[in-house]
């Protein structure tokens, strides 16, 4: 039973970063209306990464593929990043998935979702979907 609860606390230590954390790290917006301003301003569209509380997952995405040098300066390239969290709600409703993590692809101009990928991704098509969404 000790062990179990020791388990518990180290993987929960493990994923306690919060999304909000990861965001400021990489350098990705916190609110939708901040980033579709931002991206408007930079003729850029906007890459939304829909994460929950708790999510392994969502988790893995930012550690193992998100947080690489070369993507994050791909994705700041061509996108106004922003990550939100499902839990919170504080997101237009057509941003409202089922699944974690979700990636959306929208269109600064008509805030229309170009492209979408849903659950986690490895590397390559990170970055393939990051160059043809």
């Amino acid at each position: 039973m000790k062990i179990l609860l020791l388990a518990l606390i180290l993987l929960s230590q493990i994923y306690a970063k919060s999304y909000k954390d990861f965001g400021n790290e990489f350098q990705y917006e916190l609110n939708y209306k901040i980033a579709l301003e931002k991206a408007q301003k930079e003729k850029k569209d906007i890459m939304i990464l829909m994460v929950s509380n708790f999510c392994p997952w969502c988790q893995k995405l930012e550690k193992v593929v998100l947080s690489k040098e070369k993507i994050n300066n791909q994705i700041h390239k061509k996108y106004i990043p922003l990550i939100l969290n499902k839990d919170e709600r504080n997101y237009p409703k057509q941003f409202e998935t089922p699944m974690v993590p979700t990636v959306y692809f929208v269109d600064s101009k008509t805030e229309q979702i170009k492209s979408k990928v849903i659950g986690y991704n490895n590397k390559a098509n990170i970055i393939y979907t990051i160059n043809n969404p």
